[in-house]
């Protein structure tokens, strides 16, 4: 998770991105970048976080990235048993923008979780903690990113994402 308030972050937007942005963030519309490596899509999102002067949320996703970065995890603690939120369930609950980077390098199970979220509904139900459903607040905002699938270990996002 990073602060949205370093204004210092320089970006150049030839394409009027920012007004896209934040069009899509006022109607509600989450966001999908496409561009290859190099372009820019990261600094973009940090540069229209901060801003917004919203918090930003970040996920790199990669075969390595498990549904429990995203919803969290159980942990033991003194012997109680707690929830740790993961960061999609986080930026859920604080209204954050969430940054999904490289998308289409995530493996299908993932995409299954984050794609409950990302309905009309903007809810989650953790299985993972007694059945609880996480409500995202209304200016919770997404922004995705990804790569032209002629990068290395990406793929082909499921259609119905």
């Amino acid at each position: 998770m990073s602060t949205a308030s370093d204004s210092n972050i320089e970006y150049i937007d030839w394409n009027h991105a920012f007004d896209t942005l934040q069009k899509a963030y006022q109607l509600g519309i989450f966001v999908l970048i496409i561009g290859p490596k190099g372009t820019g899509k990261t600094t973009l999102v940090r540069k229209f976080a901060s801003q917004m002067g919203k918090e930003l949320s970040s996920v790199n996703f990669s075969l390595r990235t498990r549904e429990s970065h995203l919803i969290g995890t159980n942990t033991l603690d003194n012997g109680q048993i707690n929830f740790v939120n993961g960061v999609l369930v986080h930026s859920m609950n604080q209204g954050d923008i969430l940054y999904l980077d490289e998308l289409n390098a995530a493996e299908p199970d993932v995409l299954l979780r984050l794609d409950e979220a990302l309905d009309d509904r903007r809810q989650i139900v953790l299985k993972e903690f007694h059945g609880q459903t996480i409500k995202a607040k209304d200016n919770w905002f997404v922004i995705g990113t990804i790569n032209p699938l002629s990068h290395v270990g990406t793929k082909e996002l499921p259609h119905k994402f």
